[in-house]
């Protein structure tokens, strides 16, 4: 569900720049379009990364625990696409956390 959000959100967040820059010339209105739109997409992604974060677990590398990580944890968290470099609360070792849905 996350990533149905977050892709529909891009593509609606591109969409509004192109169309805006491409109808409207410079002014107040232009930049007011831009700033309102780019702020609401990263209020998206946010909310989207909270969907992320709360469905299913992360599994460490190397103690292979299953540990729900705290959301600021996983804001500034390295990752690539649903794998996490994040701290294990059992063994307290970063290591790269795959995304798991059972414990």
């Amino acid at each position: 569900m996350w990533k149905a959000i977050l892709i529909t959100s891009t593509i609606f967040y591109i969409g509004i720049i192109f169309l805006v820059i491409n109808t409207l010339e410079e002014g107040i209105l232009l930049g007011t379009i831009i700033c309102v739109s780019t702020i609401v997409f990263i209020i998206i992604a946010f909310i989207a990364l909270k969907f992320e974060v709360d469905t299913g677990y992360y599994e460490c590398k190397n103690c292979h625990n299953k540990f729900v990580p705290k959301y600021k944890d996983a804001v500034l968290s390295i990752h690539i696409s649903s794998i996490r470099y994040l701290k294990c609360p059992k063994c307290n070792k970063r290591t790269w956390s795959k995304k798991v849905m059972t414990k």
